[in-house]
């Protein structure tokens, strides 16, 4: 019998609401997200081998194992990133097998493997070295190239049944199971850069070893009484601000991660969510809930996570930048994780729509459509066209974390609940399911050309005919939906999951219709850098007007008008493989050039010189055309209107050749 290959395991979790449905149980077959996950296996995790290599990532384990002679070479965390990669291409085999992927993968394993010290211990940087362990774990990130070492050799247990990665983490854990801890003689400390909570939490769930959890649970309790950022003996720098890496105040007291490093701060809150879920302490659930509402008022539109360049923080409550915002790619991998941990603890949608959001937006634009180049940082903004994608950073977090998440994804489409008959339809993905309902194997298709279009036909195919529910997302961006059972059709309220339950036979359908349509949407008015501007939406998806497309005039000077800017959609089949751009019609400002930076404020001066047409696209996929000028934020009539030279400028405009233009490029139409 197959072993089912579970990323987040909450089968006996006792506080979890839902337990995913496992990778190798769906059967990813739309084109948004299979050319993604075919591009990961064929592209991706090959040429990210070769740069671990060639950079001496992997070599720093066989210099630390004795295999080879040599120097440490890199950053003092690249341990992490092999780990990642390992992690990310044990699931990905999961679902596309390659003969060549794993071959690399054994010989990469067995590097690791190779450089474990005989009590457990294994970190080359500190290994190579000689330096002394646990004594700079503010900086060292020991802990944390740990944890990822837990997480990837779960992975390989788990997806390929290998167990000597496994052997060697477990190995590891238990070393720091011996040295850490609140009992007398061990070390009350934890890492400068949380991730280790996470692992730990699922090794317990791996192995129902009781230790590992209690050792998460010391972990979260020993941060943010300042002892962490003390611990700097050698540090790479004099002073570590105990507020960057979340140790001054504990979680149960913390109000707002204000100057908090982003992704340090989402990893640490996924283990506590985690962690509740095991335990059920109320405590740590009431902190959870309390964050989540304070980091959702940090969040940008597209999902991205930390507004700050310095300390790659979060910022103040609705302090969001565009062209200087940071939303680290890592941060919305951690983002997903945490959003995902809170849905499975309680099946409410609202954590689900946060979790399509980053997915959507934030994380996927962190690598390029071929698969092979990545953003660190994602603004939302570049007024002067010199963002790019790059192929590798020397601190190579982002593009080893990115590739993780696009292999757990196919886990996320679909849930069960733990106590009743209940399938959860979480993503809305063109796929085939065959999942366990407590003890009823239901086959699920799912068609649909979702983000494209909100229309889904789900099909289901009980082996027993049986009762039980189907429980279907409502996005909260919808503004309405049709679902469809037999003859009898229901307009479910957005925002919820709504639920059908029935006695199900073979080939039993459901109808879903959200309406998906290009939306202008507005910041709170505390969002500084968006007054006066409007962004552009549709479905999910978070759309960018970028140069590349609007060639005849400068982005920087469109403004629109919201009342006719007339949005309109068009499905463009050669494009990034088919995909739906949304055209408007605005109007360019007058170059001003002669009057300098500053002039008297006059509320009707406000000049156009023409009016034109322009396209915009979805987010994740600009700067996939070389660089160019990008925004999401569009600038808007201001409250004065135009002066009398500009409504001149805009009456002496040829209205029929504007209706011209447009037949041009939309053929005929009636409206």
């Amino acid at each position: 019998m197959t072993r089912d290959v579970y990323v987040v395991d909450t089968r006996r979790s006792l506080y979890a609401k839902l337990i995913p449905v496992p990778l190798n149980r769906v059967v990813v077959r739309d084109r948004f997200w299979r050319l993604k996950l075919d591009t990961l296996v064929d592209r991706t995790l090959p040429s990210q081998h070769m740069v671990i290599e060639e950079t001496g990532r992997v070599d720093n384990f066989r210099v630390a194992g004795g295999l080879k002679a040599g120097f440490h070479v890199g950053m003092w965390y690249n341990d992490s990133d092999v780990y990642k990669w390992v992690e990310a291409s044990s699931y990905a085999l999961v679902y596309k097998w390659s003969d060549e992927l794993y071959n690399r993968l054994r010989d990469v394993i067995d590097a690791i493997i190779s450089a474990q010290e005989p009590d457990g211990y294994i970190n080359t940087y500190v290994q190579i070295k000689r330096l002394r362990r646990w004594v700079n774990l503010a900086w060292s990130h020991e802990l944390y190239c740990g944890g990822h070492l837990i997480q990837a050799a779960i992975a390989t247990r788990r997806a390929l049944r290998d167990e000597k990665l496994f052997t060697a983490a477990v190995k590891f854990a238990d070393l720091v199971s011996e040295t850490f801890g609140f009992e007398e003689g061990k070390l009350k400390l934890s890492d400068g850069h949380p991730e280790i909570e996470l692992a730990l939490v699922e090794l317990y769930r791996e192995t129902a070893t009781r230790k590992y959890l209690d050792l998460s649970s010391f972990f979260v309790r020993v941060r943010g009484e300042g002892l962490i950022s003390r611990a700097n003996e050698y540090g790479h720098v004099l002073y570590v601000s105990p507020v960057h890496i979340l140790d001054h105040v504990p979680i149960t007291k913390l109000e707002d991660p204000v100057g908090v490093h982003a992704v340090r701060a989402l990893y640490f809150f996924a283990g506590v969510t985690d962690l509740y879920i095991e335990t059920g302490d109320q405590e740590l659930w009431a902190a959870v809930k309390r964050l989540w509402s304070s980091v959702l008022r940090k969040m940008y539109i597209t999902g991205g996570l930390g507004s700050r360049y310095d300390g790659e923080s979060f910022g103040e409550d609705f302090e969001l930048p565009n062209d200087r915002a940071y939303c680290e790619t890592c941060a919305s991998v951690a983002g997903v994780l945490w959003a995902w941990r809170m849905f499975l603890a309680t099946g409410e949608s609202e954590y689900m729509d946060v979790l399509e959001r980053i997915l959507y937006n934030a994380a996927i634009a962190g690598i390029s459509f071929d698969g092979t180049k990545y953003f660190y940082v994602n603004p939302l903004a570049d007024y002067y066209g010199k963002h790019e994608r790059q192929p590798w950073f020397d601190t190579a977090c982002c593009p080893t974390n990115i590739i993780r998440l696009l292999a757990y994804m196919p886990s996320m489409i679909y849930s069960t609940s733990r106590s009743e008959a209940q399938l959860w339809i979480n993503l809305f993905v063109k796929s085939t399911s065959d999942i366990d309902l407590h003890g009823n194997r239901v086959k699920v298709d799912v068609e649909t050309d979702y983000p494209w279009t909100g229309r889904a036909l789900i099909k289901l195919s009980p082996n027993t005919v049986d009762e039980f529910s189907v429980m279907i997302r409502i996005p909260s961006w919808a503004s309405s939906a049709r679902v469809k059972v037999r003859e009898e059709v229901v307009n479910p309220r957005p925002g919820e999951y709504f639920e059908v339950r029935k006695v199900w036979d073979v080939n039993d359908t459901i109808e879903v219709d959200i309406s998906i349509k290009p939306t202008l949407v507005a910041s709170n008015p505390l969002v500084e850098a968006n007054w006066g501007r409007v962004a552009i939406t549709r479905g999910p998806l978070v759309y960018c007007i970028e140069q590349v497309d609007n060639q005849d005039f400068d982005i920087n000077k469109l403004v629109v008008d919201p009342d006719s800017v007339n949005l309109r959609e068009r499905f463009e089949p050669d494009l990034f493989n088919g995909i739906v751009v949304v055209e408007g019609e605005g109007y360019v400002l007058q170059d001003r050039v002669d009057v300098g930076a500053y002039q008297v404020y006059d509320k009707k001066r406000f000049e156009v010189s023409r009016r034109v047409l322009f396209r915009a696209i979805p987010y994740h996929l600009w700067n996939n055309r070389g660089r160019s000028k990008m925004q999401v934020w569009i600038k808007t009539l201001p409250l004065g209107g135009l002066n009398e030279a500009g409504s001149s400028t805009l009456k002496s405009l040829n209205s029929s050749r504007i209706y011209e233009a447009e037949r041009g490029v939309h053929g005929d139409r009636s409206d």
